[in-house]
């Protein structure tokens, strides 16, 4: 199973270039999982779904069911290693992590956020970067990175 990070400040891109990558790996016929890193809680306790209000509520446990996909969210700490080695059991192979950036696995960084501007990479502490890109400018470029990177998948 290979990981990748895609790091960056508030509005910079992240979550445009996961779902691009999300969507040239199932192209492939790839298995892919996404964990997105969010600073707050209430990010999910937002109360637009009947689900969502359940865990406001306090339900240790909610799940929404459709005819195609089951989703839950369930009240505890996160542990990232377990989450991990679950996916590689599940077979997953490839799994994208937004956000995590103290997190150790071989990542890229997107440099410009629309919100606070240019963020030098070697100013601040992250470790196993592998390459840095500018989403107004790189978004093909990270394409085809991503694409050589995910090829021995």
């Amino acid at each position: 199973m290979k990981i990748l990070q895609i790091t960056g400040y508030k509005d910079s891109g992240k979550t445009t270039v996961v779902n691009r990558m999300v969507e040239s790996l199932k192209a492939e016929g790839r298995t892919v999982a996404v964990i997105k890193h969010h600073h707050d809680d209430d990010v999910v306790m937002e109360g637009r779904t009947d689900s969502e209000s359940f865990t406001r509520s306090g339900a240790d446990y909610s799940i929404l069911n459709t005819p195609g996909m089951s989703m839950q969210v369930k009240r505890e700490a996160p542990d990232l290693k377990r989450q991990l080695a679950h996916l590689e059991d599940q077979g997953v192979d490839c799994v994208l992590i937004e956000g995590y950036k103290a997190l150790g696995c071989p990542k890229i960084f997107l440099s410009h956020s629309f919100r606070h501007g240019h963020t030098n990479v070697d100013n601040i502490d992250l470790h196993n970067v592998l390459k840095t890109f500018d989403i107004r400018y790189d978004e093909e470029r990270i394409m085809d990175w991503f694409k050589e990177w995910s090829s021995d998948i």
